[in-house]
């Protein structure tokens, strides 16, 4: 007897032009929030409707609790990148997705920052060079970010705090195509430019 399966994969071709340059790396800002202060998430589909991209990519913006914002962190220019990899068992094998955030002072609000993201569970808005966001963190499991400071030594030493961070994820860093609402006002996150 044959199973009914409604959550068939829906494979396509992955292209690729020669001649197009693809930019490896994250930009300089990302941008942070605690899961605390989600009130709503943005969906994920479940399965490929209408194409592989809707599959990893969230629909609908997050909806954050009375005048909370997202916060950004600007980065070391050219450090960071996100990594993504299969981890677990059939059938239940998630992503653990993981990046290392180097921001280049170790002073008194990078320290506080240090302590309380040490202990608490976050979401991550990663700007990628092509210009889109991909989410590090997920509703259903805990995000754990793990900083550490370097005062650096000689003239020429690495400086800074980094915290590296690992979610685990039912995607591969899901994109992003909602609103941010930040301090300094809502950016739209298809195209990383104030929203309209």
């Amino acid at each position: 007897m044959a199973t009914n399966c409604t959550n068939a994969a829906l494979y396509e071709s992955l292209e690729f032009c020669k001649g197009k340059v693809v930019l490896p790396g994250i930009r300089t800002r990302i941008y942070f929030i605690s899961k605390r202060d989600i009130v709503k998430w943005p969906k994920l589909p479940e399965t490929a409707a209408e194409n592989m991209a809707k599959l990893a990519t969230y629909d609908g913006s997050f909806t954050l609790a009375g005048d909370k914002k997202w916060k950004f962190i600007d980065l070391v220019n050219n450090k960071g990148k996100i990594e993504s990899e299969s981890q677990g068992d059939h059938p239940a094998r998630t992503f653990i997705n993981k990046i290392s955030i180097a921001h280049p002072e170790t002073n008194e609000a990078a320290t506080g920052f240090a302590r309380e993201v040490n202990a608490d569970d976050m979401v991550y808005l990663v700007q990628v060079r092509n210009g889109k966001f991909r989410v590090i963190g997920s509703e259903a499991f805990p995000t754990d970010s793990k900083p550490k400071q370097d005062t650096g030594e000689g003239v020429t030493g690495d400086f800074g705090t980094t915290v590296d961070v690992e979610a685990t994820d039912v995607c591969p860093a899901p994109y992003y195509v909602g609103t941010i609402e930040t301090d300094e006002g809502t950016i739209d996150a298809t195209t990383g430019e104030p929203a309209a």
